[in-house]
């Protein structure tokens, strides 16, 4: 499933490059040429990817850019989110994309980073479920002690950030209070499975969820939510604070907001698993608060202090 999974993913590729390099060559015309930004993306973004396959994703969005602001975008290579920061301070990069929980544990140390615009998937902000077969005695995580848990193919960190936690809470980590870790499954895959009781447990968030009940209704009665995480922010697009004038300002937000009425915007969002730009809802800045203090940074960043979450190995 993991190999169809990605035979998918360069597929997809393959068929968005096609218009997109269309759409990125130079306009015929008198005007001067635009000029340039600079964007950075964390590495997180791109779980399960191949690092050759990450750069050839990564064209698309650079024809999205100039069709939608009429500016040239230059794309750094994926990295941590601290070294992210550390480059947007250092005017390596204009615009950076960072998940939620990443940017709320690097804006203390980078102020100057403000929020642009958020990228949603459906619905605003997200949350990871515990799922369980219906029949299935348990009440809470710590039932599950043993048993196999599945976390989907390309699960967004937060997914792995509540099971981390609430672990840890129960005082092992997610490696060693779960039999097995099942990570290449995808979430179909993963759901079906545990309605036919072939495993124990599996997270996923929200929008996978509901996906999957509309598609399979019979199969998701079958099922069970367990419990559930805090709201986690969506993924920012940040930009360093006087970076841009006013103007520039409005016109990136503009065109990444209208991203999803052109093709190729369409298509580079459901590869990336999102549907659209938005701007920030009310109380985000207090979500980004509350869910540094949920998940403190401390807790969860690695010893290269990257702000991937520092899971426990999973078990084979």
């Amino acid at each position: 499933m993991f190999a169809r999974g990605r035979r998918v993913f360069v597929i997809g590729i393959l068929l968005l490059l096609a218009p997109a390099l269309r759409a990125a060559e130079p306009e015929k015309s008198v005007a001067p040429a635009p000029s340039s930004i600079r964007l950075g993306i964390v590495r997180s973004l791109f779980r399960d990817i191949p690092e050759p396959l990450i750069k050839v994703s990564l064209i698309p969005f650079q024809a999205l850019m100039h069709e939608q602001t009429g500016l040239n975008c230059d794309l750094a290579s994926p990295t941590d989110a601290y070294d992210l920061a550390k480059k947007a301070t250092n005017h390596e990069v204009e615009l950076a994309v960072f998940q939620g929980f990443e940017f709320a544990w690097i804006r203390e140390n980078y102020p100057d980073l403000k929020p642009l615009v958020i990228a949603v998937n459906k619905h605003r902000n997200r949350k990871a479920h515990l799922i369980i077969r219906e029949v299935y005695t348990a009440t809470s995580m710590a039932d599950l002690k043993g048993k196999e848990l599945a976390i989907p193919t390309r699960s967004r960190d937060h997914c792995r950030l509540f099971v981390e936690r609430t672990c840890r809470e129960l005082g092992s980590s997610s490696g060693e209070f779960f039999s097995k870790i099942n990570e290449r499954l995808n979430v179909e895959d993963a759901l079906d499975r545990l309605a036919e009781n072939e495993l124990q447990a599996v997270v996923v968030d929200d929008v996978a969820l509901e996906c999957y009940r509309l598609r399979k209704p019979g199969r998701f009665e079958l099922l069970k939510d367990l419990c559930q995480s805090e709201w986690f922010p969506d993924t920012i697009v940040a930009y360093r604070s006087g970076a841009f004038d006013k103007a520039t300002l409005d016109r990136l937000r503009r065109g990444l907001k209208t991203s999803d009425q052109c093709s190729v915007g369409r298509q580079l969002l459901t590869l990336w698993m999102m549907t659209a730009f938005e701007d920030l809802p009310d109380g985000f800045d207090k979500m980004l608060g509350d869910i540094n203090n949920a998940y403190p940074r401390a807790t969860f960043l690695g010893k290269d202090n990257s702000a991937s979450p520092r899971l426990t190995k999973a078990k084979p």
